[in-house]
């Protein structure tokens, strides 16, 4: 790969999910033909990922800690994040070509933070992908919605994925650009290139499904909200088949309430651990509909068309609402309604050919003299 002025491009990494949706970039920048390395926080352990496979050989150029010692708690990484933080100090000013050079942060998470305090510290660029996201709400979601404010004073290159979040950085310092859509679209293309490796695709054979989604703390630390709605998803599951997705928070979590037995031994029911990204988007697109508490689902399955219950209160995301998305806003109710109604949610899919990672690589790489 070419240098340009002995700078580079920075990737940093916290989470699965911030890799899945930043892959797209890092490939149109190997396609520029620019220097780039990849920095992991070790927030999430991606070393094992197919997506890293596909993008970089499986390879991280720094790791700044390991996964295995993250407490899963908001203490923990919290402590986690002060521990990585003052560590990284130690590895990354080993770099020789920091200094104005690029660092491309993605998100909400406290890794997005990590990154951007990071690059501002090294005197680089600090480039932030999905800028401008914003509930106006400190505790919904937490600590998101507080990762993001701070993230937006540091970064100079705001790449904000619809017009809404573009209008909500204007008293925001730097460049600001509305790629018109997020990256995910992207990613979502790229994932019919690559071949199916879950077995939970025999298992579903070809019977009607849903997927349901639950893996957000607010909403996992309220038991009796747990319970009604596993109460309603096994009602549900009486007339179309579950595929219910098990983070390892979940499964925690459902344990602990005593459900997870309910769960298994309910045959109209598939629990199946967090799946590969490409993988699970066409777990998605196969499905009816899906009722999740993912901002990330949110989107997805606006370009998608797909009907989309969201489990939460608010979103600062404005993808599908009124089409294909409808908010629970705390009605129990909704839920049940929604699964006998879904059909009037159905949308036509996003079909516009505009990649906003060939735009976001593109002006990265203007950047870079």
């Amino acid at each position: 790969m070419s240098q340009h002025n002995n700078k580079c491009i920075y990737f940093f990494i916290g989470t699965e999910a911030e890799l899945i949706k930043i892959f797209p970039v890092i490939l149109r920048v190997k396609e520029l033909n620019i220097t780039y390395k990849i920095i992991s926080s070790g927030q999430n352990d991606i070393s094992k990922s197919t997506v890293l496979k596909q993008v970089n050989d499986g390879k991280i150029d720094i790791l700044l800690s390991d996964n295995e010692k993250i407490k899963k708690s908001a203490f923990g990484l919290l402590s986690w994040f002060f521990k990585t933080y003052i560590y990284s100090k130690k590895i990354i000013k080993k770099e020789n070509c920091m200094k104005g050079s690029i660092i491309v942060i993605h998100g909400d998470t406290v890794s997005t933070v990590m990154g951007a305090l990071l690059g501002h510290k090294y005197k680089m660029k600090v480039a932030h992908v999905e800028a401008g996201l914003r509930s106006f709400d400190f505790l919904n979601p937490f600590p998101e919605e507080i990762d993001r404010i701070l993230t937006s004073r540091y970064a100079r290159l705001h790449f904000a994925p619809s017009q809404l979040a573009f209008d909500n950085l204007k008293k925001i310092k730097g460049q600001k650009f509305n790629t018109q859509y997020n990256t995910i679209l992207d990613s979502m293309r790229y994932s019919g290139t690559i071949d199916t490796k879950s077995v939970i695709f025999s298992e579903l054979k070809d019977e009607k499904y849903f997927v349901f989604v639950m893996h957000r703390q607010e909403n996992l630390a309220q038991k009796k909200l747990v319970q009604s709605v596993i109460e309603q998803i096994i009602d549900i599951s009486k007339s179309i088949k579950c595929a219910m997705i098990l983070h390892e928070i979940t499964e925690i979590k459902m344990r602990e309430y005593k459900l997870l037995d309910i769960i298994k031994k309910n045959n109209t029911i598939i629990t199946m651990p967090r799946m590969e990204y490409f993988d699970f988007i066409k777990l998605l697109k196969k499905s009816e509909f899906v009722i999740t508490d993912g901002g990330s689902n949110q989107e997805e399955l606006y370009y998608m068309g797909k009907p989309c219950l969201v489990l939460r209160k608010k979103t600062e995301r404005n993808e599908g609402i009124n089409q294909n998305v409808l908010m629970y806003n705390e009605d129990i109710c909704i839920i049940k309604n929604f699964s006998e109604n879904y059909n009037h949610y159905k949308k036509n899919r996003v079909d516009d050919l505009a990649s906003p990672s060939d735009m976001i690589a593109k002006i990265l790489l203007e950047n870079m003299v």
